[in-house]
């Protein structure tokens, strides 16, 4: 059981009475427990009162809240620089940080008013948030931005659950990207062994390589100086952070780095899963342009998309994705502004430095 919330509260009088409410949850989130410890005189005395154990989270919490609420109503103050609780835990209740993209500032400006920027380009693949524990594999969870929980390959399981170590590597919560072949790629960490981490991004990322290695399997970004040319480096788009704050600091932004273009989908293969054919209108028709590869969703025939691109050969953008930059409505039929001419002036579709 990992203690992820705790609450200590004194009772003044005769005798200093001293109490410890304190929440617990098993390492893969499936049973929990809420603890109540008494003493008097000093903290130190406190011993086990109560034990409470529950298979369901709202339930725990529930009881957690209510038994502190008792003791204040009995006359007892928290103390609250005694207060402690877990980032990021219970895991199931985790909120990924929000990364903003503001189009209505420029981005240099953006960047020039970071302190200390580290700039950290993405190529491929999707953030995720992966939980590590102890106890068994099943203690690894992961979940998306939008915190729904997805299960891991299991060899990518394996490869986390071997890194644990009691005593020193026992649990932890990693900011990652899952890339298109599957494997796993350490962007940061928010905790380990129940404490945030607050030392400089650069150094949490020499703590991953010196739990992880480089020859297990796991990779590591790059980064880059806020004066590098930005435009001419082949990452999609760019993860900006302050060096000198934690992983789950508010001002981390994201900086574009692609053409977005208006094209309309010809056609999903029906033996292709995941893969449309695209195309452009123009003054004789329509241009075939490519092959789209976008399993995360059903797209259809017809409709208007953005795609995303940063070469472009024989006047056809190559190497496209499906662009972060979509109209409102999914279902958009609207073939006005998906002609070929977006081509010949690419510098108003440019979205980045």
């Amino acid at each position: 059981m990992i203690k992820v919330e705790s609450e200590i509260l004194n009772k003044s009088g005769k005798r200093e009475n001293w109490r410890e409410i304190a929440f617990f949850a098993s390492d893969d989130e499936t049973q929990f427990e809420v603890r109540e410890y008494y003493g008097q005189q000093k903290i130190s005395y406190m011993k086990e009162t109560a034990r409470l154990p529950f298979d369901c989270l709202g339930i725990a919490r529930m009881n957690y809240s209510n038994m502190l609420r008792t003791r204040v109503i009995d006359g007892y103050e928290p103390i609250e620089q005694l207060k402690t609780k877990v980032p990021c835990l219970p895991f199931s209740n985790f909120k990924p940080p929000m990364y903003k993209c503001d189009f209505d500032v420029p981005f240099a400006e953006q960047l020039s008013k970071i302190n200390d920027p580290v700039v950290i380009p993405v190529q491929q693949g999707k953030r995720a948030y992966i939980k590590l524990g102890q106890e068994s594999i099943n203690s690894i969870q992961a979940v998306d931005i939008k915190g729904n929980a997805f299960t891991l390959d299991k060899n990518i399981q394996e490869m986390l659950a071997s890194k644990v170590a009691i005593g020193s590597f026992e649990s932890g919560v990693l900011e990652t990207y899952i890339l298109d072949d599957g494997s796993v790629c350490l962007y940061d960490v928010i905790m380990l062994n129940g404490t945030e981490i607050n030392s400089s991004y650069k150094d949490r990322q020499k703590s991953l390589k010196g739990m992880f290695g480089h020859k297990s399997g796991f990779t590591y970004p790059d980064t880059l100086e806020a004066n590098t040319d930005l435009k001419s480096h082949p990452g999609r788009h760019f993860i900006v952070k302050d060096n000198s704050v934690s992983c789950l600091d508010s001002r981390t932004f994201v900086i574009p780095n692609f053409y977005s273009v208006k094209v309309l989908i010809e056609e999903k293969y029906s033996y292709r899963p995941g893969y449309y054919k695209v195309m452009f209108t123009t003054p004789e028709g329509y241009e075939s342009i490519g092959d789209l590869y976008h399993p995360h969703e059903e797209l259809y025939a017809n409709t208007q998309i953005q795609i995303a691109f940063k070469k472009v050969e024989n006047g056809k953008p190559v190497n496209f994705w499906f662009s972060p930059i979509q109209h409102k409505n999914k279902l958009n039929y609207d073939e006005d502004g998906t002609d070929i001419y977006q081509m010949a002036q690419l510098s108003e579709f440019w979205h980045g430095c």
